[in-house]
């Protein structure tokens, strides 16, 4: 599997491992090697300290030919590690004195040792990293005559250095594998927690949204980047949303107007072909009633008739108002006033008086531009409907409030409410659950608010009730101007 096919956790785990080990690799090497050359010098430093000190009481006994003293003073000298013997080196090389008798009188094996001449007065540490042993040398006089002068050499042995050495290099090897192993489970943690959580969190969302779920938010509330980037995608989910519901809406509306379009030709045939034939019956009733006496029975039945005549004539008007245009006469009104003059001719209405009304006016709404006539009927309509869906009586609440650019009208009923399956109809021509409605009063309440530029929703529990939201635009030029129904 190449870098490029791994998760973006592996990727920053590996690289981060990778580096780590790399940097923590050489800053133990480094320091190893710096703490074993610290280590050389010091031993070598305290070495020339030694040889140093022992310089003077060798110089005095080789003056006065005490061979046995400058032994003594010699063992003295490597007495302890990591001292490891001692030499006394003429200047032609030959071993005059030497822990290891084998050697006197010998030359000195190995590289041969600086001229006595040559080596300074505080004495000189010969060797270094990689050697042995090391050696700190200094000039003894009076060797070989007056002007004589020998090496005095106290040989050390490294091995011990080289042993810590080696101990530290392994336990700073292991330091570093720990260190790496602890770093990799507090990265892969904090990926987990930082990275690798908000990402699955966005992908579920995304998938969700797109599988058709409606009010989908990733809902990060960080403020780095991912935060941001959640926004962003909250934001698109919604900007989605809105598009796939302005879709469904421009559908509804082309499957209105289609449905409008039949209704028209339908009610220009309809007028033709009931409005004179309707008004001669009219008439010969009005002829009736007037010339022949009847009984209360025979008057009741007349009274029914004129009724069902006057319902056929409000069905005719209504199919010619779902044809016509809207026309609407634009004006400054108060939303509040029109609600209230709908109410007042509610109040007059069959059945009204077994209904409670509730007004939460919101005095935060503003003045609006519209036919407070046309929406003062669809207020009226919906109320209407909600007296009727509430036989026994309830509580009808009319609710305003502004939100978002937009003026709410809420209406709200505690009827019988409407089934699931009808909620998507009930704003289609002739769709009605009442026995004798025509279908037409929803539709014509649609139109009235799609005029003034603004949309219906409904939403209804069976059992417990209906509430239809009227959104109106809050914005300077007023409604589209239409020809006048």
């Amino acid at each position: 599997m190449s870098l490029s096919d791994m998760s973006i956790r592996a990727k920053v785990l590996w690289t981060a491992l990778g580096a780590l080990l790399v940097v923590l690799g050489v800053a133990t090497t480094l320091s190893l090697r710096y703490w074993e050359q610290e280590q050389l010098t010091l031993t070598g430093d305290h070495a020339l300290m030694a040889v140093a000190a022992a310089q003077g009481p060798v110089e005095a006994a080789l003056a006065h030919g005490q061979i046995g003293q400058v032994r003594e003073e010699l063992r003295t000298l490597v007495a302890r590690p990591p001292a490891q013997g001692y030499r006394l080196v003429g200047s032609d090389g030959v071993v005059l004195l030497s822990s290891d008798h084998a050697e006197e009188s010998r030359l000195r094996p190995g590289h041969p040792l600086p001229s006595p001449w040559d080596i300074p007065p505080e004495g000189e540490v010969l060797g270094g990293r990689g050697d042995a042993t090391l050696s700190a040398v200094v000039a003894v006089t009076g060797v070989g005559g007056a002007g004589g002068r020998a090496t005095l050499e106290l040989v050390l042995s490294v091995k011990g250095i080289d042993d810590a050495i080696r101990r530290g290099r392994i336990y700073g090897f292991v330091l570093t594998a720990l260190l790496c192993l602890a770093y990799a489970v507090v990265l892969g943690a904090m990926m987990e927690r930082e990275v690798v959580i908000p990402m699955r969190r966005m992908r579920k969302g995304i998938a969700r949204a797109s599988a058709g779920e409606e009010g989908v938010r990733i809902g990060l509330t960080r403020k780095d980047e991912f935060g941001r980037l959640g926004a962003s995608v909250d934001r698109l989910l919604e900007k989605d949303e809105q598009a796939v519901r302005l879709a469904a809406t421009q559908q509804r509306a082309l499957t209105e107007q289609a449905g409008f379009a039949e209704v028209g030709a339908l009610a220009a045939q309809v007028a033709h072909e009931i409005k004179r034939p309707l008004a001669g019956i009219k008439s010969a009733m009005e002829l009736i009633t007037q010339e022949y006496a009847m009984s209360d029975a025979e008057r009741r039945l007349l009274l029914r008739v004129e009724d069902e005549l006057q319902h056929v004539d409000e069905t005719i008007r209504d199919l010619l108002s779902l044809a016509r245009p809207v026309g609407l006469n634009a004006q400054t009104l108060d939303l509040h006033a029109v609600i209230n003059g709908a109410l007042v001719r509610l109040s007059g209405l069959p059945g009204a008086d077994r209904v409670s009304v509730e007004r939460l006016y919101d005095p935060s709404v503003p003045p609006l531009v519209g036919d407070p006539a046309r929406l003062e009927q669809a207020v009226l309509n919906l109320s209407v409907n909600a007296v009727e869906a509430m036989g026994e009586g309830g509580r009808l609440t009319i609710t305003t409030r502004l939100a978002e650019g937009e003026v709410l009208v809420d209406v709200r009923d505690t009827g019988s409410g409407i089934a699931p399956e009808n909620l998507e109809r009930v704003f289609k021509p002739f769709v009605s659950t009442k026995p004798l409605g025509t279908g037409l009063g929803l539709p014509l309440v649609a139109r009235v608010v799609a005029a003034h530029e603004g949309r219906i929703t409904v939403e209804s529990e069976v059992g417990r009730g209906t509430t239809f939201h009227i959104h109106l635009p809050v914005k300077p030029g007023g409604p589209k101007q239409g020809r006048e129904a």
